[in-house]
């Protein structure tokens, strides 16, 4: 087994050389777009008065990100997610070009780089760095390298979801390595997994995890103190999940009140900066989104009306935010007579009726129209909700808009869904669609109220594209 810290060293060191390798290309490839491709190829600039050797000369610079990106937490980043590391990634890297025309065009202190050259390379990071992170995980994971060896002590119930979500992400690299029974009971627990009565027996099995998850909520004060202190004998790093499942989890700020710890939680929506944010990123995005989408917007209609008689665009009352009903958009996917085909095949079709009953959708729904089916695969007949957006009824990014006999299955927890307003896409879209049965899909809605920022608008957009690429849950 390699040696703890001689391991961190070598991943720090992996991920350092991923994230400059990234830095560098980005400002050579910058260069040769401004110097060849925007003279030669496309005449928008003059000729470059420096070479590329300007740039390579300034390598030191790399240090800056170095810094930066081990002040984020980034050397190396097991145990954060994927998406939680790439905004850390993006942040520090926005950071440092930042500086760096602040050192160029301000002070005057460093090279005289070429404004083009340092724009292009900073759109060019935005990709190439979460790119390079992506592969340098891979390249580790592939090599046993990508972990971090955990002991969870708690109750079975608690161990189990516990292990249940470290499982589900894989990306985090956390590596249960044993279980500590807070109650004397395992029968809920992996038993791949070895299960020890007491902490103190972990340092009899030469067990030497690298953080401890202490997963009790059912114990008093004094239990979870002494946990804790014994805890810490065995590994520097411990981490407490507080009996709290159901509030909100991201963004939670904590404070020292005089020896207490003390939580605070927002609710992120209700604050006026947050809501205008939103809506400032959804007017941006929706506008420029009917502009690079119109030619195709020509396009399906003519293809829908080459299809099947009847309109091109279907308007159908959904349920928004604060419960008013509105008009959403989509492209008609169906047959102008769909409302009697559903009649007539739920009336004879056991089989149909209950998968209708259970999710409101049809896997092979015979309404749908042959364009109609492409469409619906590639999620193109929800562009026109762009419109929605545009008009404030929907977001970028929600829950799924629902129909008035929906909201029973929501109970009580329909007061999330209408706090915000319902999205083109959402968590449920990228977590498998209409694989996902309807409880998971309340979850989903409700975790997303309670737990909204911008970057979280931000994955969800991103993560769509790979949902509709791959036909994730699509029918």
């Amino acid at each position: 087994m390699i040696n703890g810290v001689i391991k961190k060293i070598f991943l720090s060191l992996t991920l350092m050389a991923s994230d400059l390798v990234a830095i560098m290309v980005s400002f050579v490839l910058a260069y040769y777009i401004r110097s060849w491709l925007l003279v030669d190829v496309i005449p928008l600039f003059p000729e470059m008065i420096h070479g590329i050797d300007v740039y390579l000369k300034a390598w030191a610079l790399g240090s800056l990100w170095v810094l930066i990106f081990a002040y984020e937490g980034l050397y190396p980043s097991i145990g954060m997610g994927f998406w939680d590391e790439i905004k850390s990634l993006l942040k520090g890297n926005m950071l440092c070009f930042v500086i760096l025309i602040l050192l160029t065009f301000v002070t005057k202190t460093t090279v005289d780089f070429s404004r083009p050259v340092i724009i292009m390379a900073l759109f060019l990071s935005i990709g190439l760095l979460p790119l390079m992170r992506r592969l340098s995980r891979w390249a580790l994971k592939s090599f046993g390298l990508w972990k971090k060896d955990v002991l969870i002590i708690g109750s079975p119930e608690a161990v189990g979801q516990v292990l249940c979500n470290l499982k589900k992400h894989p990306d985090w690299g956390l590596h249960p390595v044993g279980v500590v029974s807070s109650d004397g009971r395992d029968g809920t627990l992996d038993k791949a997994l070895p299960v020890y009565r007491d902490i103190r027996q972990v340092d009899d099995a030469w067990i030497k995890p690298e953080e401890i998850i202490v997963a009790a909520p059912h114990v008093s004060r004094a239990e979870l103190l002494e946990i804790v202190e014994d805890a810490m004998k065995v590994s520097p790093v411990v981490k407490m999940l507080p009996d709290l499942y159901g509030v909100a989890s991201v963004g939670v700020k904590t404070y020292d009140l005089d020896g207490m710890l003390l939580l605070e939680m927002e609710d992120r929506l209700a604050l006026k900066r947050n809501s205008v944010t939103k809506r400032a990123f959804d007017i941006l995005c929706a506008l420029a989104g009917l502009l690079v989408l119109s030619p195709l917007f020509l396009l399906i209609v003519l293809m829908i009306k080459l299809d099947s008689r009847g309109p091109a665009f279907f308007g159908h009352k959904r349920l928004g935010k604060g419960g008013r009903y509105f008009t959403c958009y989509k492209f008609r996917t169906m047959r102008p007579d769909a409302e009697q085909v559903l009649k007539d095949l739920l009336r004879r079709d056991p089989e149909a009726r209950a998968q209708w009953q259970k999710d409101f959708k049809l896997k092979n729904d015979p309404r749908i129209t042959r364009i109609g089916t492409f469409l619906r695969k590639t999620s193109l007949d929800e562009i026109p909700q762009l419109w929605n957006v545009l008009k404030g009824d929907m977001s970028l990014v929600g829950p799924r808009p629902i129909v008035t006999d929906e909201v029973e299955r929501y109970g009580d927890k329909a007061r999330y869904l209408f706090k915000v307003p319902p999205g083109i896409t959402g968590l449920w879209q990228v977590s498998g669609r209409n694989d996902i049965d309807y409880e998971e899909r309340v979850l989903l809605d409700e975790y997303y109220a309670k737990n909204w920022s911008l970057w979280l608008d931000i994955e969800v957009i991103i993560r769509t594209f790979g949902a509709v690429l791959k036909k994730q849950g699509a029918y």
